[in-house]
Formats: C-alpha cells, structure tokens, sequence
C-alpha cells in the first residue's frame, strides 16, 4: 500500500540567498529541487506541490515571473502538480516556502542504519559550496554575468555564448577560472537537480539528502540509528572541477567536500551483500556503518574524530 510523503522547505532573504548573486529564475528553481530532495531522500515520488511567497510591495513584476518560470522549469522535470499555495506582502525581504506531497511504496528514514551496513553517497559533494565561494569573490562584471544565466540544459552541439573565463579576487589577488571548470560548481549551488531514489530505496536501509554538509548529515543518521561511521575520506566523490576551483583560490577540496551543504546528493547506508548501483549518476562507497565511533580515515590510514562541521541554522553546537 502506497504511503503519503510530505515535506516542507523555506528560502529567506539574506539567509538561504542573496539577490545579487541569484536570479529570481534560480530561486524559483531551486524552492522546488530542494523540497522534492526530501521527498526523494524518502524513497518517494513528489507529486502535488504548494507555494508561498511573500514580496516586497515595491517588487517588480517581472521578477514574479522569472521566478515563477523556474518554478515551472522544476515542476516540469520532475512532473509535479502545482495544487495551491499563498501570495502575501513583505515589509522587508522576501521569503520563500514550499510543500510537496509525495507517495512511496517503502519508506526510508534516518533511523534504520545497522553495524555492518556500507555509506554510500550519490554523485560528487562539495560542489555546491565551492560555487558558493565562486559567487562571493567574482567580481561585479562576472558575477552579474552568472545572474543572467539560466543554466537550462542545454544540447551539446549549442555553443554557450558565456564560455569566456571568469574573474574573481581571493587574498587581494585578482584570478581567472575558465567557465567549463566554473559552470558546474555554480550550477549545483544556483539549481541543484534532486537525485531519482527509485533504484536505491529497494535497498536503502537509511537515507538522507546533503543539505548541510556530508559528515553533519552522516551524524544525523547515525544519531537517529543510534550506530557510529567510518568513513574513508580518499573514497569520497569529488569532481575535477572542484578540485581545480579549489587549488586556483588556495582552498581545501576535502574541507568543501566533507562539510559544504546543499549539494542535494542522496547519502545513504545498505547492506554490504548488495552493490548498490544506478543508470543515473555514479553511487560510490565512502565507508562502514561501526558500533560506536564515528572516525574519519586518511589516506595513510590516520584515523581522526569525524567533525561535525556543516550548516547550522542558529549556529548552535551539535
């Protein structure tokens, strides 16, 4: 018997973004990515989707618009039905919510990890914090070019009129990134793509979505499962593009990668007898679920606590 799924997410001004770096096309995509990624991180499929929106009286219309288009552009991927929602006035800065109901046929929660299980994550990590940390040092001409940019799919004959590099100032020095190495970090940060569990809840034990940062919501689970990690961090999937970010600011990828939030990959344990695959996207395992403990281990076998460094909403220890 099919089991009704429901999530709610929101979006605030000057917290989850900020208008100068992100289109209202961006925000109207990601709103519904990111809550179709908790439904997805359930093991369902979303199916009726709620909007509120509250805009300053002074907002222009044509922003309600492009943000409305990327609502759609979302909708349409992931076939989803607007049903309802609210419009209201803000007397300061916009805020953003929505609700997806879903369905599942099994539900997977944070609490059914058990010793012996492996930890699986899908696709790269840290992506979308490194376009994050993109967005914030590009200079204003590049920046303002990013913010015009839908990043639609787009066929691989189109030629891409922005393919020009773009610049950015890290430690008073003025850089340069080519846009084929910048396009995907600031893709994944701008309109992240909820990833399809289908395949992966027929074997999950637990799953959770990275919003936060992968060992923050790794603990999540381990909390909720009342079990410890290991955790291999020369296993963990970063992309090329990442690391090339990364050693051009002089920045760690390992640190991005481990606690950057919002990339919406699926994390997620399974039992060791079952090689967890997808058609999709690469699924890659990162380390055991152990009794107790929750430990990183390098690549010379050093092992160090696993730190909880991530998102935190009031900035509260964990």
């Amino acid at each position: 018997k099919e089991k009704i799924l429901v999530t709610t997410d929101m979006m605030n001004e000057g917290v989850h973004f900020d208008l100068s770096f992100a289109s209202p096309f961006h925000l109207g995509f990601k709103l519904v990515s990111v809550n179709v990624s908790d439904i997805m991180a359930m093991g369902g499929k979303p199916k009726y989707l709620f909007l509120n929106i509250a805009m300053r009286k002074d907002a222009e219309e044509e922003v309600f618009w492009k943000m409305y288009e990327g609502i759609a552009d979302a909708m349409n991927i992931y076939e989803v039905n607007l049903v309802g929602g609210d419009l209201c006035r803000a007397e300061n800065d916009m805020a953003l919510s929505a609700a997806i109901i879903g369905t599942g046929d099994k539900v997977i929660t944070r609490s059914g990890a058990s010793i012996g299980d492996k930890i699986y994550v899908t696709g790269t990590v840290g992506d979308s914090a490194c376009g994050l940390a993109l967005l914030k040092n590009l200079t204003d001409e590049s920046r303002n070019r990013v913010k015009s940019y839908e990043f639609r799919v787009r066929s691989k004959k189109q030629k891409n009129k922005d393919e020009k590099a773009l610049s950015l100032t890290h430690n008073s020095k003025l850089l340069t990134l080519n846009w084929s190495t910048a396009e995907p970090l600031l893709r994944r940060h701008l309109m992240p793509v909820a990833r399809d569990s289908s395949e992966i809840a027929k074997h999950a034990t637990a799953m959770i979505d990275i919003s936060d940062g992968l060992f923050l919501d790794l603990c999540r689970i381990c909390d909720e499962s009342n079990v410890g990690a290991r955790v291999y961090l020369d296993k963990i999937p970063v992309s090329k593009e990442l690391k090339q970010a990364s050693d051009i600011m002089g920045l760690d990828h390992i640190h991005f990668a481990t606690s950057g939030g919002e990339d919406y990959e699926l994390l997620f344990t399974a039992p060791a007898k079952f090689g967890v695959r997808s058609s999709e996207f690469e699924v890659t395992c990162i380390g055991e679920i152990t009794e107790k403990d929750r430990i990183a281990v390098d690549k010379s076998g050093n092992e160090s606590p696993l730190k909880t460094e991530g998102y935190q909403h009031f900035g509260s220890p964990r």
